[in-house]
């Protein structure tokens, strides 16, 4: 059911026509007025006759009311407040000065067709020509004011124009212009002509009343079905886009339980709600437990820390699958200690599994003071909230329990590693004995592929170390520049021994951002690196550190090396994702690189681009939003 404010501002936006006519209407008659004005003077100039006095002394009259309502709508509120409010602004007209606008619209529409009325009786009556302006009075009444509007006053003008057919007919009002006298009524053709004249023109009006009023009635339907439709949009949109900010802050927490803090403070504020909690299964999915909870007391939390779902009929069915919706908690006794429910406040609630698939994590509920708060579009709009919390906590814990395993695969794999590398060294440095040609090659190869498998572990490690320690604590003020700068000798000498010329742009006036150093570290490394290595000897290295137009830090490495193909750039960000060229063109290579710059930006907040042709090298721009 519509909300009673809701239907009042719906008809306020519908009256705000009626509002913008009304000045409109003061103008017309100064048009109306004074071409007729005009008509008489050149009535009198061309044919030397003058005009009837009653009509000419009628447009005079018509002047000053007009005069009057000009001056009511320029100094009389709440008429003078209308002429600077915008469209948007219609709301804030209330229903009293909706009804002074009506009633004035009533008077101005009532004397005006008085006044027509008098000027049709000294013009011919039923044959004079203004006879057929009544209708631009019915259209404005129907298009203006409800429909009862138009038809009373199409009812008005058939009784005024029978009225004075039949007084003229009876000689009790004198007919006009002069030489109708003699034939209106004399003999029977013309009395039918006046009859059918007459009803021509009523059926006309009548007419013209049903077809406008009908019309009005349809647009204005169709017109509260679209605001209906454009406001449930707009709260979709709210809802979509405030859904997409949750799920945007959860993707950004590496551990459970900040995640879930995160999902239950959004999902009550998203939804509108005093309280909402998580609760998670064990391995033997034997018991609940409460993960998160916001908005309610550690007292209830606490009474219910464990919660054994064989015992929980309203909780097991909840893993199975079903919705539990409760409008009004004390209409029946659905929990086992209700006087906890009532101490808390909660009046109705909504829980609902979260589901991967078909594998269950826990129960996702909301809960609200008011009775029968939620509808069923709220029910639809959570589950899909708790579907999406659902996969990010499936996604962060296989990313740790991928993390996990780097971190064991990588420490394991480095020990032996090790010592394979200390006894090629042994053997190269001749310790166990002279090695001839072929033998010194071989170990040549073998210590090359040592040294591959040495930047593969280390990639590795820094990936799970960088998505293992995602924590905002993590985080504090860096001055970028400065880092790079004593950076810079490292990269010039790894550039001059690959006899590639490089050069650094870096403005050292920039503010900190929240980073960490070993952030930082890892990103100017992997991409000015890449850079080098990609980029044939003669070629040049451009490294640019400065603040963007956007006001953010901008860090761009721009090479002329061997370029990236087209299709190679979807993949780009994969792990262990190397293009073909880059492949042949050197076999060291671990395609972590820029699998790593992808986890330091998602971690800082930045973005980065890629522009790259084959041949003519590559262009990497990422930005930093400023402290």
């Amino acid at each position: 059911m519509q909300l009673g404010y809701e239907l009042v501002r719906e008809q306020l936006f519908f009256r705000k026509e009626l509002i913008e006519r009304l000045p409109w209407l003061i103008r017309l008659r100064w048009i109306a007025a004074g071409t007729g004005l005009a008509g008489c003077a050149a009535v009198y100039f061309f044919r030397h006759t003058l005009p009837p006095p009653p009509l000419v002394m009628i447009l005079f009259v018509v002047l000053l009311y007009n005069l009057f309502f000009r001056l009511i709508w320029q100094y009389v509120p709440p008429f003078k407040y209308q002429k600077d409010l915008p469209l948007a602004d219609s709301h804030l007209i209330n229903a009293r000065d909706v009804q002074s606008f009506s009633n004035f619209a009533h008077l101005q529409i009532s004397t005006d067709l008085l006044f027509l009325f008098l000027a049709i009786y000294y013009s011919g009556g039923i044959y004079s020509p203004l006879s057929n302006f009544f209708i631009f009075h019915i259209i404005l009444t129907g298009i203006l004011l409800p429909p009862a509007s138009c038809y009373f006053y199409g009812v008005i003008v058939f009784l005024l124009m029978g009225t004075l057919i039949l007084l003229q007919q009876w000689a009790l009002a004198p007919i006009y212009p002069v030489w109708l006298q003699d034939g209106l009524f004399s003999n029977e053709s013309g009395q039918n002509e006046i009859i059918i004249r007459y009803f021509t023109m009523i059926t006309v009006i009548l007419v013209t009343a049903f077809l406008v009023t009908t019309i009005k009635l349809s647009l204005r339907t169709k017109g509260r079905e679209l605001l209906r439709l454009s406001k449930a949009l707009d709260e979709s949109n709210s809802k979509l886009t405030a859904l997409y900010e949750m799920v945007k802050e959860m993707g950004l927490c590496s551990e459970p339980k900040a995640l879930m803090d995160s999902a239950t403070r959004q999902a009550a504020r998203i939804m509108g709600v005093k309280a909402c909690s998580i609760k998670l299964m064990d391995e033997q999915k034997g018991t609940l437990r409460f993960a998160s909870i916001y908005g309610l007391s550690e007292d209830y939390t606490k009474s219910k820390e464990s919660i054994d779902i064989r015992k929980s009929s309203i909780n097991r069915k909840i893993i199975e699958g079903s919705v539990f919706a409760v409008g009004n908690i004390e209409e029946q006794d659905y929990f086992q200690y209700p006087e906890d429910i009532r101490k808390e406040g909660i009046a109705s609630m909504i829980c609902l599994p979260l589901r991967v698939d078909k594998m269950v994590l826990g129960v996702f509920c909301v809960y609200s003071d008011a009775v029968h708060f939620f509808t069923d579009s709220n029910i639809q709009f959570f589950a899909l909230m708790s579907d999406l919390t659902a996969l990010e906590i499936e996604k962060l814990n296989a990313q740790l329990n991928r993390n996990w395993f780097l971190q064991k695969s990588a420490h394991q794999l480095r020990s032996p590693m090790h010592t394979v590398i200390s006894m090629l060294k042994i053997l190269r440095n001749g310790y166990l004995g002279p090695m001839n040609a072929r033998q010194e090659e071989t170990i040549e190869r073998c210590n090359k592929r040592i040294e591959m498998l040495d930047s593969l572990i280390s990639d590795l490690l820094r990936l799970s170390i960088s998505r293992a320690n995602l924590s905002p604590d993590a985080l504090r003020p860096v001055h970028a520049q400065r880092l790079l700068l004593s950076l810079s000798g490292l990269f010039e000498a790894q550039a001059r021994e690959k006899g590639v010329e490089i050069a650094f742009q870096i403005d050292e006036s920039l503010p900190s951002v929240m980073a960490s150093e070993r952030l930082f570290d890892d990103l100017f490394s992997n991409l000015i690196s890449n850079a080098i290595k990609y980029t044939q000897p003669g070629g040049r290295v451009a490294v640019s550190l400065t603040r963007s137009e956007e006001d953010k830090l901008r860090f761009e490495v721009t090479d002329t090396g061997i370029g990236i193909p087209e299709e190679a750039f979807p993949s780009l960000f994969a792990e262990f994702f190397r293009a073909e060229n880059a492949k042949s063109y050197t076999e060291s290579g671990t395609g972590l690189g820029l699998a790593i710059v992808r986890e330091i930006l998602d971690r800082l907040k930045g973005t980065i681009s890629v522009r790259s042709r084959i041949g003519e090298g590559s262009t990497v721009t990422c930005h930093f939003p400023l402290r």
